[in-house]
Protein backbone atom coordinates (compact mmCIF):
# COMPACT_ATOMS: atom_id res chain seq x y z
CA UNK A 1 0.00 0.00 0.00
CA UNK A 2 2.93 2.38 0.44
CA UNK A 3 3.31 2.62 -3.32
CA UNK A 4 -0.37 3.58 -3.62
CA UNK A 5 0.09 6.32 -1.03
CA UNK A 6 3.20 7.55 -2.81
CA UNK A 7 1.28 7.48 -6.08
CA UNK A 8 -1.51 9.61 -4.65
CA UNK A 9 0.98 12.14 -3.31
CA UNK A 10 2.74 12.28 -6.66
CA UNK A 11 -0.46 12.77 -8.63
CA UNK A 12 -1.66 15.43 -6.20
CA UNK A 13 1.58 17.35 -6.59
CA UNK A 14 1.42 17.03 -10.34
CA UNK A 15 -2.14 18.27 -10.38
CA UNK A 16 -1.04 21.47 -8.64
CA UNK A 17 1.47 22.34 -11.36
CA UNK A 18 -0.73 24.33 -13.72
CA UNK A 19 0.73 26.27 -16.56
CA UNK A 20 -0.47 29.85 -16.45
CA UNK A 21 -3.06 30.66 -19.11
CA UNK A 22 -3.86 27.04 -19.91
CA UNK A 23 -7.13 25.34 -19.14
CA UNK A 24 -6.96 22.25 -16.93
CA UNK A 25 -8.97 19.30 -18.27
CA UNK A 26 -9.95 16.47 -15.98
CA UNK A 27 -10.79 12.96 -17.09
CA UNK A 28 -14.46 13.42 -16.15
CA UNK A 29 -14.68 16.59 -18.22
CA UNK A 30 -13.14 14.87 -21.23
CA UNK A 31 -15.63 12.01 -21.03
CA UNK A 32 -18.65 14.27 -20.46
CA UNK A 33 -17.67 16.60 -23.30
CA UNK A 34 -17.01 13.74 -25.67
CA UNK A 35 -20.31 11.97 -24.97
CA UNK A 36 -22.25 15.12 -25.79
CA UNK A 37 -20.79 15.19 -29.28
CA UNK A 38 -20.37 11.45 -29.91
CA UNK A 39 -22.40 10.42 -32.96
CA UNK A 40 -22.58 6.77 -31.87
CA UNK A 41 -23.87 7.76 -28.44
CA UNK A 42 -26.48 10.09 -29.93
CA UNK A 43 -27.66 7.33 -32.29
CA UNK A 44 -28.08 4.98 -29.34
CA UNK A 45 -30.11 7.64 -27.53
CA UNK A 46 -32.40 7.86 -30.56
CA UNK A 47 -32.73 4.08 -30.60
CA UNK A 48 -33.93 4.22 -27.00
CA UNK A 49 -36.56 6.80 -27.99
CA UNK A 50 -37.58 4.63 -30.93
CA UNK A 51 -37.98 1.58 -28.69
CA UNK A 52 -40.06 3.60 -26.23
CA UNK A 53 -42.35 4.72 -29.06
CA UNK A 54 -42.82 1.12 -30.25
CA UNK A 55 -43.56 -0.11 -26.75
CA UNK A 56 -47.09 0.56 -25.54
CA UNK A 57 -49.66 -1.08 -23.30
CA UNK A 58 -51.24 -4.25 -24.73
CA UNK A 59 -54.65 -2.80 -23.83
CA UNK A 60 -54.16 -0.26 -26.61
CA UNK A 61 -53.94 -3.10 -29.10
CA UNK A 62 -57.56 -3.97 -28.29
CA UNK A 63 -58.91 -0.55 -29.19
CA UNK A 64 -61.15 -0.73 -32.27
CA UNK A 65 -60.10 0.56 -35.66
CA UNK A 66 -62.63 2.78 -37.45
CA UNK A 67 -62.38 3.87 -41.09
CA UNK A 68 -64.55 6.05 -43.28
CA UNK A 69 -64.53 5.64 -47.07
CA UNK A 70 -66.27 7.60 -49.76
CA UNK A 71 -66.37 7.17 -53.55
CA UNK A 72 -67.59 9.62 -56.18
CA UNK A 73 -67.83 7.96 -59.60
CA UNK A 74 -69.20 8.45 -63.09
CA UNK A 75 -70.40 5.35 -64.94
CA UNK A 76 -70.89 5.84 -68.70
CA UNK A 77 -72.12 3.28 -71.21
CA UNK A 78 -73.72 -0.06 -70.41
CA UNK A 79 -74.47 0.27 -66.70
CA UNK A 80 -76.79 -1.18 -64.05
CA UNK A 81 -79.63 1.20 -63.21
CA UNK A 82 -79.87 1.19 -59.38
CA UNK A 83 -83.62 1.88 -59.52
CA UNK A 84 -84.47 -1.18 -61.65
CA UNK A 85 -81.33 -3.31 -61.44
CA UNK A 86 -81.54 -3.60 -65.24
CA UNK A 87 -78.64 -2.98 -67.58
CA UNK A 88 -79.20 0.18 -69.62
CA UNK A 89 -77.18 2.54 -71.75
CA UNK A 90 -76.87 5.63 -69.63
CA UNK A 91 -74.62 8.05 -67.73
CA UNK A 92 -74.90 7.68 -63.97
CA UNK A 93 -73.26 9.66 -61.19
CA UNK A 94 -72.99 7.75 -57.90
CA UNK A 95 -71.69 8.40 -54.41
CA UNK A 96 -70.88 5.52 -52.04
CA UNK A 97 -70.21 5.95 -48.32
CA UNK A 98 -69.22 3.43 -45.66
CA UNK A 99 -67.98 3.33 -42.08
CA UNK A 100 -66.09 0.19 -41.08
CA UNK A 101 -65.03 -0.81 -37.57
CA UNK A 102 -63.06 -3.79 -36.35
CA UNK A 103 -61.74 -5.02 -33.02
CA UNK A 104 -59.49 -7.89 -31.97
CA UNK A 105 -61.10 -9.98 -29.26
CA UNK A 106 -58.44 -12.66 -28.80
CA UNK A 107 -54.80 -12.67 -29.96
CA UNK A 108 -52.18 -14.04 -27.58
CA UNK A 109 -49.41 -12.40 -29.59
CA UNK A 110 -50.64 -8.99 -28.44
CA UNK A 111 -49.42 -9.50 -24.89
CA UNK A 112 -46.25 -11.35 -25.94
CA UNK A 113 -45.31 -8.57 -28.34
CA UNK A 114 -45.90 -5.93 -25.65
CA UNK A 115 -43.60 -7.79 -23.26
CA UNK A 116 -40.96 -8.18 -25.97
CA UNK A 117 -41.13 -4.45 -26.75
CA UNK A 118 -40.77 -3.58 -23.06
CA UNK A 119 -37.59 -5.64 -22.85
CA UNK A 120 -36.41 -4.02 -26.10
CA UNK A 121 -36.54 -0.62 -24.37
CA UNK A 122 -34.30 -1.94 -21.58
CA UNK A 123 -31.94 -3.47 -24.13
CA UNK A 124 -31.70 -0.21 -26.09
CA UNK A 125 -30.87 1.63 -22.86
CA UNK A 126 -28.21 -0.95 -22.00
CA UNK A 127 -26.76 -0.68 -25.53
CA UNK A 128 -26.52 3.09 -25.08
CA UNK A 129 -24.74 2.63 -21.74
CA UNK A 130 -22.41 0.05 -23.33
CA UNK A 131 -21.40 2.54 -26.01
CA UNK A 132 -20.76 5.12 -23.29
CA UNK A 133 -18.66 2.61 -21.33
CA UNK A 134 -16.60 1.65 -24.37
CA UNK A 135 -16.07 5.31 -25.21
CA UNK A 136 -15.11 6.15 -21.62
CA UNK A 137 -12.46 3.44 -21.54
CA UNK A 138 -11.02 4.75 -24.82
CA UNK A 139 -10.82 8.24 -23.31
CA UNK A 140 -9.18 6.84 -20.15
CA UNK A 141 -6.51 5.09 -22.23
CA UNK A 142 -5.77 8.16 -24.35
CA UNK A 143 -5.88 10.50 -21.37
CA UNK A 144 -3.35 8.45 -19.38
CA UNK A 145 -1.12 8.07 -22.46
CA UNK A 146 -1.00 11.84 -22.88
CA UNK A 147 -0.62 12.36 -19.13
CA UNK A 148 2.49 10.18 -19.09
CA UNK A 149 4.07 12.25 -21.87
CA UNK A 150 3.09 15.46 -20.08
CA UNK A 151 4.77 14.41 -16.82
CA UNK A 152 7.73 12.95 -18.71
CA UNK A 153 8.23 16.32 -20.37
CA UNK A 154 8.34 17.99 -16.95
CA UNK A 155 11.22 15.71 -15.91
CA UNK A 156 13.04 16.39 -19.16
CA UNK A 157 12.58 20.16 -18.81
CA UNK A 158 14.09 20.06 -15.30
CA UNK A 159 17.00 17.98 -16.57
CA UNK A 160 17.46 20.29 -19.54
CA UNK A 161 17.64 23.31 -17.25
CA UNK A 162 20.38 21.48 -15.36
CA UNK A 163 22.14 20.68 -18.65
CA UNK A 164 22.02 24.37 -19.64
CA UNK A 165 23.61 25.38 -16.36
CA UNK A 166 26.34 22.73 -16.68
CA UNK A 167 27.08 23.68 -20.30
CA UNK A 168 27.52 27.33 -19.33
CA UNK A 169 29.77 26.35 -16.43
CA UNK A 170 31.95 24.01 -18.54
CA UNK A 171 32.21 26.66 -21.25
CA UNK A 172 33.65 29.12 -18.73
CA UNK A 173 35.95 26.44 -17.34
CA UNK A 174 37.29 25.62 -20.81
CA UNK A 175 37.68 29.31 -21.63
CA UNK A 176 39.84 29.80 -18.53
CA UNK A 177 41.83 26.67 -19.33
CA UNK A 178 40.68 24.72 -16.26
CA UNK A 179 39.11 21.95 -18.41
CA UNK A 180 40.03 20.37 -21.73
CA UNK A 181 38.00 21.15 -24.84
CA UNK A 182 36.89 17.52 -25.02
CA UNK A 183 34.71 18.10 -21.93
CA UNK A 184 33.01 20.97 -23.74
CA UNK A 185 32.36 18.80 -26.78
CA UNK A 186 30.93 16.04 -24.55
CA UNK A 187 28.70 18.51 -22.74
CA UNK A 188 27.54 20.06 -26.01
CA UNK A 189 26.66 16.59 -27.34
CA UNK A 190 24.74 15.74 -24.17
CA UNK A 191 22.99 19.12 -24.26
CA UNK A 192 21.98 18.64 -27.91
CA UNK A 193 20.71 15.09 -27.26
CA UNK A 194 18.59 16.23 -24.31
CA UNK A 195 17.22 19.10 -26.38
CA UNK A 196 16.25 16.68 -29.18
CA UNK A 197 14.67 14.25 -26.73
CA UNK A 198 12.68 17.04 -25.12
CA UNK A 199 11.50 18.22 -28.56
CA UNK A 200 10.41 14.69 -29.48
CA UNK A 201 8.47 14.34 -26.23
CA UNK A 202 6.83 17.74 -26.75
CA UNK A 203 5.78 16.75 -30.27
CA UNK A 204 4.55 13.39 -29.02
CA UNK A 205 2.51 15.09 -26.31
CA UNK A 206 1.02 17.50 -28.86
CA UNK A 207 -0.06 14.60 -31.09
CA UNK A 208 -1.48 12.61 -28.17
CA UNK A 209 -3.49 15.60 -26.93
CA UNK A 210 -4.66 16.20 -30.50
CA UNK A 211 -5.85 12.59 -30.67
CA UNK A 212 -7.68 13.14 -27.39
CA UNK A 213 -9.40 16.23 -28.82
CA UNK A 214 -10.41 14.26 -31.91
CA UNK A 215 -11.79 11.53 -29.66
CA UNK A 216 -13.82 14.23 -27.90
CA UNK A 217 -14.90 15.73 -31.26
CA UNK A 218 -13.56 19.12 -30.19
CA UNK A 219 -12.40 21.25 -33.11
CA UNK A 220 -12.41 24.61 -31.30
CA UNK A 221 -9.50 23.74 -28.99
CA UNK A 222 -5.78 23.47 -29.60
CA UNK A 223 -3.50 20.97 -27.81
CA UNK A 224 -1.44 23.88 -26.49
CA UNK A 225 -4.52 25.45 -24.90
CA UNK A 226 -4.86 22.95 -22.06
CA UNK A 227 -3.03 20.68 -19.66
CA UNK A 228 -4.22 17.42 -18.21
CA UNK A 229 -4.99 17.19 -14.52
CA UNK A 230 -3.58 14.20 -12.69
CA UNK A 231 -6.55 12.25 -11.43
CA UNK A 232 -6.43 11.33 -7.73
CA UNK A 233 -8.43 8.26 -6.72
CA UNK A 234 -8.77 7.03 -3.16
CA UNK A 235 -7.42 3.51 -3.03
CA UNK A 236 -9.36 1.03 -0.85
CA UNK A 237 -7.80 0.01 2.45
CA UNK A 238 -7.84 -3.60 1.27
CA UNK A 239 -7.62 -3.98 -2.54
CA UNK A 240 -10.36 -6.20 -3.90
CA UNK A 241 -9.49 -9.52 -5.50
CA UNK A 242 -10.27 -10.30 -9.12
CA UNK A 243 -13.27 -12.39 -8.09
CA UNK A 244 -14.64 -9.60 -5.88
CA UNK A 245 -14.26 -7.02 -8.66
CA UNK A 246 -15.81 -9.44 -11.15
CA UNK A 247 -18.80 -10.08 -8.87
CA UNK A 248 -19.48 -6.33 -8.68
CA UNK A 249 -18.91 -5.82 -12.39
CA UNK A 250 -21.44 -8.53 -13.28
CA UNK A 251 -24.26 -6.41 -11.86
CA UNK A 252 -23.09 -3.14 -13.45
CA UNK A 253 -21.59 -3.99 -16.85
CA UNK A 254 -23.93 -2.46 -19.48
CA UNK A 255 -22.65 -4.75 -22.26
CA UNK A 256 -23.53 -7.74 -20.10
CA UNK A 257 -26.96 -6.30 -19.36
CA UNK A 258 -27.56 -5.75 -23.07
CA UNK A 259 -26.56 -9.35 -23.82
CA UNK A 260 -28.94 -10.57 -21.10
CA UNK A 261 -31.80 -8.51 -22.53
CA UNK A 262 -31.02 -9.90 -25.99
CA UNK A 263 -31.51 -13.39 -24.58
CA UNK A 264 -34.84 -12.36 -23.05
CA UNK A 265 -35.98 -10.82 -26.34
CA UNK A 266 -35.01 -14.03 -28.16
CA UNK A 267 -37.17 -16.06 -25.74
CA UNK A 268 -40.16 -13.82 -26.45
CA UNK A 269 -39.52 -14.18 -30.18
CA UNK A 270 -39.95 -17.94 -29.82
CA UNK A 271 -43.28 -17.45 -28.05
CA UNK A 272 -44.40 -14.98 -30.71
CA UNK A 273 -43.66 -17.44 -33.52
CA UNK A 274 -45.46 -20.24 -31.68
CA UNK A 275 -48.48 -18.01 -31.14
CA UNK A 276 -48.86 -17.71 -34.91
CA UNK A 277 -50.23 -21.27 -34.87
CA UNK A 278 -53.03 -20.31 -32.42
CA UNK A 279 -56.48 -19.07 -33.47
CA UNK A 280 -57.46 -15.40 -33.39
CA UNK A 281 -60.92 -13.96 -32.86
CA UNK A 282 -62.10 -10.57 -34.13
CA UNK A 283 -65.36 -8.68 -34.58
CA UNK A 284 -66.32 -6.22 -37.30
CA UNK A 285 -69.14 -3.83 -38.19
CA UNK A 286 -69.89 -1.90 -41.36
CA UNK A 287 -72.45 0.75 -42.25
CA UNK A 288 -72.86 1.78 -45.90
CA UNK A 289 -75.20 3.70 -48.21
CA UNK A 290 -75.16 5.24 -51.68
CA UNK A 291 -76.70 7.93 -53.88
CA UNK A 292 -77.11 7.91 -57.66
CA UNK A 293 -78.24 10.38 -60.32
CA UNK A 294 -78.73 9.62 -64.07
CA UNK A 295 -76.99 12.47 -65.87
CA UNK A 296 -78.98 12.05 -69.12
CA UNK A 297 -82.35 12.20 -67.26
CA UNK A 298 -82.37 15.52 -65.43
CA UNK A 299 -85.47 16.13 -63.39
CA UNK A 300 -86.53 12.46 -63.45
CA UNK A 301 -89.22 12.22 -60.71
CA UNK A 302 -88.34 8.57 -60.08
CA UNK A 303 -84.93 9.60 -58.66
CA UNK A 304 -85.22 10.41 -54.97
CA UNK A 305 -83.34 13.33 -53.32
CA UNK A 306 -79.86 12.83 -51.85
CA UNK A 307 -80.71 12.39 -48.16
CA UNK A 308 -83.75 10.16 -48.89
CA UNK A 309 -81.59 7.87 -51.03
CA UNK A 310 -78.99 7.64 -48.29
CA UNK A 311 -81.69 6.66 -45.81
CA UNK A 312 -83.33 4.17 -48.17
CA UNK A 313 -80.06 2.54 -49.27
CA UNK A 314 -78.40 2.19 -45.88
CA UNK A 315 -76.98 -1.18 -44.95
CA UNK A 316 -75.60 -2.64 -41.68
CA UNK A 317 -73.09 -5.48 -41.64
CA UNK A 318 -71.87 -7.06 -38.39
CA UNK A 319 -70.09 -10.31 -37.65
CA UNK A 320 -67.39 -12.32 -35.87
CA UNK A 321 -64.35 -13.86 -37.50
CA UNK A 322 -62.44 -16.83 -36.13
CA UNK A 323 -59.17 -17.55 -37.90
CA UNK A 324 -57.67 -20.98 -37.18
CA UNK A 325 -54.32 -21.70 -38.87
CA UNK A 326 -54.49 -25.18 -40.40
CA UNK A 327 -51.54 -25.35 -42.75
CA UNK A 328 -49.11 -22.63 -43.67
CA UNK A 329 -46.47 -24.53 -45.55
CA UNK A 330 -44.46 -25.25 -42.36
CA UNK A 331 -43.53 -21.56 -42.19
CA UNK A 332 -44.42 -21.29 -38.50
CA UNK A 333 -42.33 -24.34 -37.64
CA UNK A 334 -39.36 -22.96 -39.54
CA UNK A 335 -39.68 -19.56 -37.84
CA UNK A 336 -39.82 -21.23 -34.42
CA UNK A 337 -36.64 -23.16 -35.20
CA UNK A 338 -34.95 -19.99 -36.41
CA UNK A 339 -35.99 -18.19 -33.22
CA UNK A 340 -34.50 -21.03 -31.16
CA UNK A 341 -31.21 -20.69 -33.03
CA UNK A 342 -31.24 -16.95 -32.31
CA UNK A 343 -31.78 -17.74 -28.63
CA UNK A 344 -28.74 -20.01 -28.58
CA UNK A 345 -26.69 -17.31 -30.32
CA UNK A 346 -27.74 -14.76 -27.70
CA UNK A 347 -26.77 -17.18 -24.91
CA UNK A 348 -23.34 -17.71 -26.45
CA UNK A 349 -22.96 -13.92 -26.81
CA UNK A 350 -23.87 -13.50 -23.13
CA UNK A 351 -21.23 -16.00 -22.03
CA UNK A 352 -18.72 -14.36 -24.33
CA UNK A 353 -19.36 -10.96 -22.71
CA UNK A 354 -18.83 -12.51 -19.27
CA UNK A 355 -15.55 -14.01 -20.42
CA UNK A 356 -14.38 -10.70 -21.94
CA UNK A 357 -15.21 -8.90 -18.71
CA UNK A 358 -13.35 -11.45 -16.56
CA UNK A 359 -10.30 -11.33 -18.82
CA UNK A 360 -10.26 -7.51 -18.84
CA UNK A 361 -10.33 -7.45 -15.03
CA UNK A 362 -7.57 -10.07 -14.79
CA UNK A 363 -5.37 -8.13 -17.20
CA UNK A 364 -5.85 -4.80 -15.41
CA UNK A 365 -5.29 -6.39 -12.00
CA UNK A 366 -2.06 -7.95 -13.25
CA UNK A 367 -0.92 -4.59 -14.63
CA UNK A 368 -1.76 -2.88 -11.34
CA UNK A 369 0.14 -5.42 -9.23
CA UNK A 370 3.11 -5.41 -11.59
CA UNK A 371 3.14 -1.60 -11.70
CA UNK A 372 3.06 -1.37 -7.91
CA UNK A 373 5.83 -3.96 -7.51
CA UNK A 374 7.96 -2.35 -10.20
CA UNK A 375 7.43 1.15 -8.77
CA UNK A 376 8.71 -0.04 -5.39
CA UNK A 377 11.87 -1.37 -7.02
CA UNK A 378 12.25 1.71 -9.21
CA UNK A 379 11.95 3.99 -6.20
CA UNK A 380 14.95 2.26 -4.63
CA UNK A 381 16.87 2.40 -7.91
CA UNK A 382 16.11 6.10 -8.34
CA UNK A 383 17.38 6.75 -4.81
CA UNK A 384 20.68 5.03 -5.63
CA UNK A 385 20.94 6.86 -8.96
CA UNK A 386 20.27 10.20 -7.28
CA UNK A 387 23.01 9.61 -4.70
CA UNK A 388 25.38 8.45 -7.41
CA UNK A 389 24.68 11.53 -9.51
CA UNK A 390 25.16 13.86 -6.55
CA UNK A 391 28.54 12.30 -5.83
CA UNK A 392 29.57 12.30 -9.49
CA UNK A 393 28.53 15.94 -9.88
CA UNK A 394 30.76 16.89 -6.94
CA UNK A 395 33.64 14.96 -8.46
CA UNK A 396 32.98 16.58 -11.83
CA UNK A 397 33.02 20.05 -10.23
CA UNK A 398 36.32 19.17 -8.60
CA UNK A 399 37.77 17.89 -11.87
CA UNK A 400 38.13 14.32 -10.63
CA UNK A 401 35.91 12.81 -13.37
CA UNK A 402 35.47 13.83 -16.99
CA UNK A 403 32.29 14.94 -18.78
CA UNK A 404 31.56 11.48 -20.20
CA UNK A 405 31.40 9.93 -16.73
CA UNK A 406 29.26 12.82 -15.51
CA UNK A 407 26.88 12.47 -18.44
CA UNK A 408 26.59 8.71 -17.93
CA UNK A 409 25.69 9.22 -14.27
CA UNK A 410 23.14 11.87 -15.19
CA UNK A 411 21.59 9.59 -17.81
CA UNK A 412 21.30 6.84 -15.20
CA UNK A 413 19.34 9.16 -12.94
CA UNK A 414 17.20 10.33 -15.84
CA UNK A 415 16.41 6.76 -16.88
CA UNK A 416 15.57 5.83 -13.28
CA UNK A 417 13.11 8.75 -13.11
CA UNK A 418 11.58 7.72 -16.46
CA UNK A 419 11.10 4.14 -15.31
CA UNK A 420 9.66 5.20 -11.96
CA UNK A 421 7.17 7.53 -13.65
CA UNK A 422 6.16 4.83 -16.12
CA UNK A 423 5.59 2.27 -13.36
CA UNK A 424 3.52 4.72 -11.30
CA UNK A 425 1.43 5.79 -14.29
CA UNK A 426 0.89 2.13 -15.24
CA UNK A 427 -0.32 1.32 -11.72
CA UNK A 428 -2.57 4.40 -11.68
CA UNK A 429 -3.98 3.58 -15.12
CA UNK A 430 -4.81 0.01 -14.13
CA UNK A 431 -6.30 1.19 -10.83
CA UNK A 432 -8.58 3.67 -12.63
CA UNK A 433 -9.71 1.00 -15.10
CA UNK A 434 -10.43 -1.49 -12.30
CA UNK A 435 -12.47 1.06 -10.35
CA UNK A 436 -14.40 1.92 -13.50
CA UNK A 437 -15.07 -1.75 -14.35
CA UNK A 438 -16.59 -2.25 -10.90
CA UNK A 439 -19.23 0.49 -11.07
CA UNK A 440 -18.94 1.89 -14.63
CA UNK A 441 -18.78 5.36 -13.13
CA UNK A 442 -15.89 7.78 -12.89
Amino acid sequence: MKIIKALLVLLLLLSLKVVHGQKVLTLKECVATGLKSSANYQLKQLEVLSAEVVHRSPALEYLPTVNFTGNHTYNIGSVIDPSTNNRVSSKILSDNFSINAGITLLDLNTFTTARRNKIAVLKATADKDAIAAEYTQSVIDQYITALYSQELLKIQVNQFNNATFNLDWVTKEVTTGKRPKSDLYDMQTSYSQEENTMLQTRQQLYNQKLTLLHLMNQSDMNPDDFVLAAEVYTAPAEPLTVDQIYAKALTNAPALKAAGYSESVAKKEISMQRNLALPTLSAYYSYSSFYYQPLNQPGNPSVNPFWKQLNDNKNHYVGLQLAVPLFNGLKTSNKVQQAKVNLEKSRVAYEQEKLKLKQAIEQEDARRLQGVELADKMEVTRGFAEKSFTTTQSKFSSGIVDAITFTASKNQLLMAEYNLLKARITAAHANIKLQYLQLYQL
